[in-house]
């Protein structure tokens, strides 16, 4: 879907936030910590803000040294925890 569209909008439907984040929309709404925000009571108003999902993207960024220490991959998100990944932090 990220070819079909000339730009994002800042606030994402459901199949559009999980296509922005390259995910089934299951998968998606399995993994994802981003709650959505309420422009009306009904579900079809709940919306993902862009730049939320863009953090947490970046927060499961293996090669971000400013991010945490320990990482879970989406598959340990979806299939339950094992053994999280643990990474030092490199000294300034």
């Amino acid at each position: 879907m990220k070819a079909d569209i000339a730009y994002w909008p800042a606030a994402l439907r459901l199949d559009q936030a999980a296509s922005y984040c390259g995910l089934s929309v299951d998968t998606f709404k399995d993994v994802c910590p981003v709650k959505a925000i309420e422009f009306t009571q009904s579900t079809r108003g709940h919306r993902f803000l862009r730049v939320r999902l863009d953090a947490w993207l970046a927060s499961l960024d293996k090669n971000d040294p400013e991010t945490g220490s320990v990482r879970r991959t989406i598959a340990q998100m979806v299939y339950g925890p094992s053994e999280p990944i643990r990474r030092k932090r490199r000294l300034s």
